[in-house]
């Protein structure tokens, strides 16, 4: 049965289709969140997002696209407002460790590093780790920590400008390495 058929049978109250969806994307969601909030904060919020799905999956719909897609946004949604509830501070020092996470253990058997790599792509993966730290720390600021470029040059006590440059030469490092990957995979 597909995600989309199993998202109508939740729809409808299915407990067994609820326990297929939970089994297949909890683990990727709690990766997620304890990349994005950390341990200790990791099984609420991916609680959270999954009774979401129990709550709000009448709200799927199939014509408009595939479940997975609108299931990881209802789960950013709901994680970042988590993460925006976090100081300031506290988002910038946790970026460290959301960078180390990321890179340091992509390539271990672990079963979190095993569904974040799944979940952002292993080519992706790769091309930010090419980036320049300063640069792959606005992204992930951006990114995993819901930050304003405004807010991002504040946390980091980094002009403005310079965040901005950071950013547009970061996403068009990252453009090019894809392209790449894609053209090596391609031939």
């Amino acid at each position: 049965m597909s995600d989309e058929e199993l998202a109508a049978r939740v729809a409808a109250r299915d407990l067994e289709a609820f326990a297929s969806l939970y089994d297949t994307y909890a683990p990727r969601v709690f990766a997620w969140a304890a990349h994005l909030l950390g341990r200790d904060d990791a099984e609420d919020a991916t609680q959270e997002v999954l009774l979401r799905l129990w709550d709000r999956a009448d709200r799927f719909d199939a014509r408009r696209g595939a479940f997975a897609p609108w299931f990881f946004a209802v789960a950013r949604h709901e994680l970042i407002a988590r993460a925006k509830k976090r100081t300031r501070e506290q988002r910038v020092v946790a970026t460290d460790e959301i960078e180390r996470l990321l890179f340091d253990r992509a390539g271990t058997a672990d079963t979190e590093a095993s569904a974040i790599a799944r979940v952002a792509g292993d080519e992706l993966l790769r091309a930010l780790g090419t980036l320049p730290v300063q640069q792959r720390r606005v992204l992930v600021l951006a990114y995993f920590g819901g930050l304003s470029q405004s807010e991002i040059a504040r946390g980091t006590s980094t002009p403005l400008g310079t965040v901005k440059k950071r950013t547009r030469l970061a996403l068009a490092k990252l453009r090019a390495a894809l392209r790449g990957s894609a053209g090596a995979g391609a031939g």
